[in-house]
């Protein structure tokens, strides 16, 4: 098992590449044939990573979190699997080489942070946890991808108003695809970190008896949550958009992440796991 997750682990950074390889010719128009098999590139390197992903699991029981590398690798596999579904849902492959890019950068470090070694912590080798665990980061990702779209269309809006067409501007996707982009990965978001929440209380209850625990980050996570979802709910009600909205979902992801983290810094929590 050892020899073939590093094989894997190693092949797949050239892996991530070529499909960023497929979206520059895309991109660039060279091979603009190829714009309806990018889906089934993104699937087959998502099905091998996912492979490398669930060897390590049965072997070592590790879980997003176990090590730098796991923490890394299933963060680049997170980003490519938004990524997918958005461009699924959309049909639209516009952000495709921004979005990948990271993705392989990511990918790159965790390959190099290689390592083996089986997690002793008996809680997270749980099943429950794992895909706890599995279920936040991909909502997180999802998240971070959503803001990451509504700074795109401020910089794209910006360079529209003030009439600054340049390398930039043709380079960035339309305002549309942006706020639509945007829109969904929030939702994504929602709902993934929501399951994962939701898995982690259960989790909780059948470890320490108590479906809502008195932990500061287990309490402020759920707040968090709850008010990035208010905000979401209240954006499509008033219909609000473009600006408006990109603004909003910067807004929503700063307070999740910078509060989040003060909390893990202030307080103790269980969740310091070694």
């Amino acid at each position: 098992m050892k020899v073939i997750s590093q094989i894997i682990n190693f092949s797949l950074p050239i892996l991530y590449l070529a499909v960023i390889y497929v979206y520059y010719t895309i991109f660039t128009g060279k091979k603009k044939a190829w714009a309806n098999k990018t889906t089934l590139f993104i699937g087959i390197v998502l099905i091998i990573h996912g492979f490398e992903l669930g060897l390590r699991h049965a072997a070592l029981k590790t879980i997003p979190f176990s090590t730098v590398h796991d923490a890394l690798s299933f963060l680049a596999f997170s980003i490519l699997f938004v990524y997918m579904i958005l461009e699924l849902r959309l049909k639209s492959r516009g952000s495709g080489i921004f979005i990948l890019f990271f993705a392989f950068i990511i990918e790159l470090i965790s390959s190099f942070n290689l390592t083996w070694e089986a997690e002793t912590n008996e809680l997270l080798s749980s099943p429950t946890f794992a895909l706890h665990a599995a279920l936040s980061v991909m909502g997180y990702t999802a998240m971070s991808l959503s803001a990451l779209y509504a700074v795109m269309y401020v910089i794209q809006n910006y360079n529209l108003k003030k009439r600054n067409l340049g390398k930039l501007f043709t380079q960035l996707p339309a305002l549309s695809y942006l706020e639509k982009m945007s829109i969904q990965s929030a939702f994504m978001g929602i709902v993934l970190l929501g399951i994962g929440l939701l898995l982690g209380h259960i989790q909780a209850e059948a470890i320490m008896g108590e479906f809502w625990p008195n932990d500061a980050k287990v309490i402020a996570t759920d707040i968090l949550w709850t008010l990035y979802l208010a905000g979401y709910i209240i954006a499509q009600f008033l219909r609000l958009n473009g600006r408006r909205m990109a603004y909003l979902s910067i807004a929503g992801y700063l307070i999740l992440v910078v509060g989040g983290f003060l909390i893990v810094l202030l307080t103790e929590t269980f969740h310091e796991f070694q």
